[in-house]
């Protein structure tokens, strides 16, 4: 705005006030200055100043307006529907900037993958849309039980993930375990029914040298293997 002033010749200490700004589109004033300015046209130094500042207003808000529907986008397309988590693709682009900063500051981390023990079942019994509840309430769980700094997925289905970030792996371990053995006591009600399911669960862990695709593929491991020993790492103590 200061530049176009200076181009146009309007003396410091104008108040932009004077000048209010609609919307940009159809605006007959933005419209006639175009056409003025394009044909040629006499006009006076006064009309070429307000028209030329209030279409320069107008160009600033809709870019501004612009630029916030492509965050609110861009959010959607990371975004869980379902559950308000990250999905795969916002977790993933996650795993790779931390992974950066890994490398960057010798930082280390957790990987934490979760399955649910049972959800099929809720599902044929129950219907989808007690099963969609269940996973809201999981979804919910994980959220309010991380660190701000940390970051829950629901990579789809009913496979879930933690990244636990600039994290010692010992102590980080242990919260995941919490964390899974919380999703067991989780109770949903549904038709005078109370729904409960249980999580089988997979760590890695990561530090400056790790690879985003090695990381993903031994939490992954690990938590199929976990989900063959019957969640067996859930149960475990925060000291196992």
């Amino acid at each position: 705005m200061a530049y176009l002033k200076r181009m146009i010749g309007v003396p410091d200490g104008t108040d932009e006030r004077a000048f209010p700004a609609d919307s940009i589109a159809g605006d007959p004033q933005t419209e006639r200055f175009r056409r003025n300015v394009s044909l040629g046209r006499s006009m006076t130094n006064e009309t070429l100043v307000n028209q030329a500042l209030t279409f320069a207003r107008q160009t600033e808000a809709r870019i501004a307006e612009l630029n916030a529907r492509i965050r609110q986008l861009e959010a959607l397309t990371q975004t869980d529907e379902l559950t308000g988590l990250l999905n795969r693709r916002g977790f993933g682009e996650i795993v790779s900037r931390n992974l950066q900063s890994a490398a960057r500051y010798e930082e280390t981390g957790l990987l934490a993958y979760i399955d649910l023990n049972g959800f099929k079942e809720v599902n044929d019994r129950f219907g989808h849309n007690s099963g969609d509840e269940v996973l809201r309430a999981v979804g919910s769980y994980l959220a309010k039980s991380i660190r701000s700094t940390d970051y829950a997925a629901r990579l789809g289905g009913d496979e879930f993930a933690i990244l636990f970030v600039r994290a010692e792996h010992k102590r980080a371990r242990e919260r995941a375990r919490e964390l899974a053995r919380g999703i067991s006591e989780i109770e949903v009600a549904c038709n005078g029914t109370t729904i409960s399911v249980s999580a089988s669960l997979g760590l890695a862990a990561y530090n400056g040298d790790t690879e985003a695709e090695s990381l993903i593929e031994r939490a992954d491991r690990a938590m199929y293997a976990d989900k063959q020993h019957g969640g067996r790492a859930a149960r475990l103590t925060t000291h196992g």
